[in-house]
């Protein structure tokens, strides 16, 4: 796939809805104690858990002398870390429109760059941290970082993206209100390499367990976008698009339609016929998917004698390989759909040029 242009980029930063930073509706703390964020944290955290642990009787310590106190105190804040103000700093590295656009095609990242990149990494993964991270303004480094020129940066904030959504309503409902799903369909149509696999996965974390980004993707042609993506040379997008077809056609299932309107069966017919590797298990499953609910139009595809899937999944149960223990699951998945294929009731096929057979 080619590299985006400068001006596909403005048209991304362009079509973003930056968020303003929202202070209202702060949470109230929970009964059940969170996981230690910081040194004080953490030893508090001990002594709660370890509380039962206490040998009986009273305790022989005294309180402890002011000079000490103000010693340990000391070094605890010398160890915290403010969480919100290394987020802050990352996020007003990233937002520097005219930093981020100096960083060309193939160059190393700035170092500020790539420390803000980590730094917002290493807290994102913590739910209440990604909201936090919503509410700082964090959301307005993404049209700046994907109109990026440097592929490193599209791909961090692919990753990044995927990190705070993924399991979260919030940001993904944040995330749809932006634009950032209808971003991300636009530049996998041109990325390629990690890039391209960081925003397939920043995709499936917007659309997995939350209805409205999966209606949105399938307003937006994403089955279509999914299905050509399918042919991909780096299996590591096919797998990750194989991955996301499946979960869409099982709880989604007003998505089916779109993807056999593609002709999907074929293409994954064509992808399953270059024999046994790691994504065959992912396009299997896809393909059971499928056709698993005996939809007419999915026995139509899966018979067509111009595709030749029988023979293709013939050819792959009789592959060595496949007895191995760890192709346990490609198997299993495999005899289901060739059982699929021989109990079936026989439909009339059409063929690629409209002829009945």
């Amino acid at each position: 796939m080619a590299s985006n242009n400068s001006e596909n980029r403005n048209q991304i930063a362009g079509a973003l809805t930056y968020p303003i930073r929202d202070e209202s509706n702060v949470e109230s703390v929970p009964i059940q104690p969170r996981q230690p964020r910081n040194l004080q944290g953490l030893l508090r955290f001990a002594m709660e858990a370890t509380k039962a642990e206490d040998a009986p009787g009273e305790s022989q310590f005294g309180p402890m002398d002011e000079e000490r106190r103000k010693f340990l105190e000391e070094a605890l804040k010398s160890l915290t870390i403010d969480v919100a103000e290394v987020l802050q700093k990352a996020i007003k590295v990233l937002t520097d429109a005219e930093k981020i656009r100096n960083i060309q095609l193939g160059q190393d990242l700035p170092e500020d760059v790539a420390t803000s990149l980590s730094n917002i990494h290493e807290f994102v993964g913590d739910i209440d941290i990604a909201n936090d991270f919503y509410k700082l303004g964090g959301f307005a480094i993404f049209p700046i970082c994907f109109g990026s020129e440097n592929a490193t940066v599209r791909a961090e904030a692919g990753s990044i993206l995927a990190e705070v959504c993924q399991n979260n309503p919030f940001c993904q409902t944040r995330a749809l209100e932006c634009g950032l799903l209808n971003v991300l369909l636009h530049l996998v149509q041109s990325e390629e390499g990690v890039a391209l696999a960081k925003c397939l996965y920043a995709i499936s974390c917007i659309t997995r367990e939350f209805e409205p980004a999966c209606r949105e993707l399938s307003s937006q042609d994403g089955c279509a976008i999914l299905s050509q993506l399918l042919h991909s040379d780096d299996i590591r997008v096919r797998t990750k698009v194989a991955f996301l077809i499946a979960y869409l056609v099982r709880h989604h299932p007003y998505t089916k339609d779109k993807f056999f309107e593609e002709n999907i069966i074929k293409t994954i017919a064509v992808e399953l016929d270059k024999g046994l590797n790691s994504g065959t298990s992912c396009l299997l499953n896809a393909l059971l998917a499928l056709v698993e609910k005996l939809d007419p139009i999915a026995l139509q595809q899966l018979k067509n004698p111009t595709v030749g899937l029988k023979n293709i999944l013939e050819k792959l149960w009789n592959e060595p390989e496949l007895k191995e223990p760890e192709y346990d699951e490609e198997r299993d998945c495999l005899k289901a759909i060739m059982e699929i294929f021989e109990k079936s009731p026989e439909v009339e096929v059409i063929n690629e040029d409209g002829a009945d057979r």
